[in-house]
């Protein structure tokens, strides 16, 4: 067992509601346990993790965002907060439907996922399974509310997941869409200095911490990644 270049994370479908609007997305990722998910629910050596690439891919050292380090209830008193300021309430509560690809271990994240937003935040996401390549044809017509998903770098560096988020790039089902975050992508392609390149890398990285582009979940071992 050994680490893996690779990040399991859900992805939102950032086009239609609820999951237009940054504070929901946000909300979301900040009230889950993912020590409980990687350590309990998974328990096969996963890594929590807040980054989508990991913090030291390609000799970048890279900081989680500050409120991965609050107390629980911090973070699920800022989500509620969130949540209310978006409109959702106990007597307007958010419901989504959540996809995923048939697998028990996908399916435990899942169940441990809509448990801690019921639970946290009185959200209500609706568990749903499809096979895994009816699921990348459900992706890819952005048919979805959130899916689950995974990606295995293909080279060591942070590009490899970044470019996933980039405006009109194939992998990015979530259609996501930062006109600063494109043109750091265009400058992180054509630099070739060290300093430059890391810069570029935290940048991209905050815009998607603050965007709440996406929830990571946690970094899989050798051993443990499936479709």
């Amino acid at each position: 067992v050994s680490p893996q270049l690779a990040t399991y994370y859900y992805e939102f479908n950032t086009t239609r509601p609820p999951f237009n609007d940054p504070r929901v997305r946000l909300a979301l990722n900040m009230a889950l346990d993912k020590d409980i998910i990687a350590e309990k629910v998974l328990g096969q050596g996963q890594r929590p993790a807040w980054l989508i690439s990991q913090p030291d891919i390609g000799g970048v050292k890279l900081q989680n965002p500050e409120y991965a380090s609050w107390p629980r209830e911090k973070r699920i008193a800022e989500a509620k907060k969130l949540l209310s300021e978006a409109g959702y309430s106990d007597s307007h509560p958010l419901v989504f439907n959540l996809l995923y690809n048939t697998s028990e271990s996908h399916q435990r994240v899942a169940i441990a996922a809509s448990s801690m937003w019921k639970k946290n935040l009185g959200v209500e996401a609706k568990l749903q399974n499809q096979e895994w390549k009816t699921m990348l044809d459900t992706m890819h017509t952005h048919n979805f509310d959130a899916v689950r998903y995974a990606w295995i770098a293909d080279y060591d560096d942070a590009a490899t997941f970044l470019n996933n988020f980039r405006t009109g790039d194939s992998e990015n089902t979530s259609q996501y869409s930062n006109p600063a975050y494109d043109a750091l992508s265009d400058k992180l392609a054509v630099e070739f200095d060290p300093a430059k390149r890391r810069q570029s890398v935290i940048d991209m990285q905050k815009i998607i911490l603050d965007d709440a582009a996406t929830i990571i979940f946690g970094y899989p071992q050798t051993n443990t990644i499936s479709n």
